[in-house]
């Protein structure tokens, strides 16, 4: 059986939870007895600049992985224009490695034309897509959120796409990327939902139910095996640290956290620490801006560590007491609260969409979405139940 995975980047590039769910997918089952995994990642220009000659390179240097260079792509058709470029390059790729089964971890940097290319190359080959998020519904980054206010909305119809995304796009146009994007689907032998909320959205969306099966993600290599982290010891004095992880986006609602700190602040805790893990490198100006103001505010109580690496986290979890998902969107199935939980750390988060899911099965504790008095609250339960502890 030959597998090949196909992923919008590398971890090492994109720390996404794709890309870490198509990496660890590749090393899981090249483990298994008469299986081959590849890993086809593609590799967008902006992220690292390609090598003359060739449309491949390999920037992780492990095996099993390839990279494919991507110069172009049209965000919103989810379309990738260079037919004789990188879509040459990948029929080439299919046609030497002959893959029993094509696995595609997203639309993104092949676009609906590489589904299409798959097919048509691999006409016995079994095609399927993981759906790690909303994209395909939503061009306003798959978020499902209103671009003005960011509320959060349930509607899949192209209709409230275009209200979402901010109605300067004609409706006909969203017809088209609707149209091309199932399309593409149509071609597709099953799809993988890593929640039930996330599967419910697309069948809303109108994909046949049957061909889509919930399967929650694995967790990243290695994680399967790891200890519960022992809780960090107490001394007299010591404050609990809250810890954010991730990549600071305003949907990610690191503006929530902080928001949520100042009122503590305000009340007169002062017993706890703000510790937020995470670039920020893709997150608007105005947003940093935002986010400098707030941690301001907070002075020594927060304290930006910036972004991290995949093995870090383990090590970095152990210097924190609990973990915060402030997320303002709906999420599918966060790998952080898997990860948090098999860490042994408590998990604060948005009982929101497949947030809430995840949540609820890792044993987490919700919060009303978007609501930093709410998120406040229950910090200061949290301050309680850890000094109660420490003192029986």
């Amino acid at each position: 059986m030959r597998i090949l995975q196909i992923a919008p980047s590398f971890p090492d590039l994109q720390a996404g939870g794709t890309e870490l769910c198509a990496r660890s997918l590749n090393l899981a089952l090249n483990r298994r007895k008469n299986t081959q995994s590849h890993l086809l990642a593609c590799v967008p220009a902006w992220q690292l600049p390609a090598a003359p000659g060739t449309a491949f390179l390999s920037p992780t240097g492990r095996a099993h992985e390839t990279g494919i260079a991507v110069a172009h792509f049209d965000q919103f058709y989810l379309s990738q224009p260079d037919s004789f470029g990188v879509l040459d390059a990948f029929r080439s790729f299919l046609v030497d490695y002959a893959p029993d089964e094509v696995h595609f971890h997203h639309l993104l940097y092949l676009g609906v034309e590489g589904v299409a290319i798959a097919r048509r190359a691999l006409p016995k080959a079994r095609l399927r897509m993981t759906l790690h998020d909303y994209y395909p519904i939503c061009p306003q980054d798959g978020v499902m959120t209103d671009k003005a206010d960011g509320t959060p909305d349930l509607r899949t119809d192209r209709v409230s796409a275009r209200r979402r995304y901010g109605g300067a796009v004609g409706l006909d146009k969203f017809a088209l990327r609707e149209a091309t994007i199932k399309q593409a689907f149509g071609l597709i032998d099953e799809f993988v939902a890593p929640s039930r909320f996330l599967r419910d959205r697309y069948v809303d969306w109108g994909l046949p139910a049957a061909k889509i099966v919930h399967r929650p993600n694995a967790l990243p290599e290695g994680w399967a095996e790891i200890a519960p982290l022992p809780a960090r010891p107490r001394a007299e004095g010591m404050p609990v640290v809250f810890g954010f992880f991730g990549n600071v986006m305003p949907h990610k609602g690191v503006h929530l956290l902080l928001e949520a700190a100042l009122l503590l602040k305000e009340t007169g805790e002062t017993g706890f620490r703000i510790a937020v893990y995470g670039g920020d490198r893709h997150a608007p100006e105005a947003y940093r801006t935002r986010l400098d103001g707030l941690a301001k505010q907070l002075g020594p109580l927060c304290t930006r560590f910036g972004a991290y690496r995949p093995e870090e986290l383990y090590r970095l979890l152990a210097d924190v007491d609990d973990v915060v998902v402030p997320s303002v969107w709906w999420e599918n199935d966060p790998l952080i609260v898997r990860q948090a939980a098999a860490a042994g750390r408590p998990v604060l988060y948005a009982d929101l969409g497949g947030l809430a899911e995840a949540g609820a099965q890792s044993g987490g504790l919700p919060f009303a979405a978007r609501n930093p008095a709410a998120l406040a609250d229950l910090m200061r339960l949290r301050l309680r139940a850890v000094s109660a502890a420490a003192a029986a």
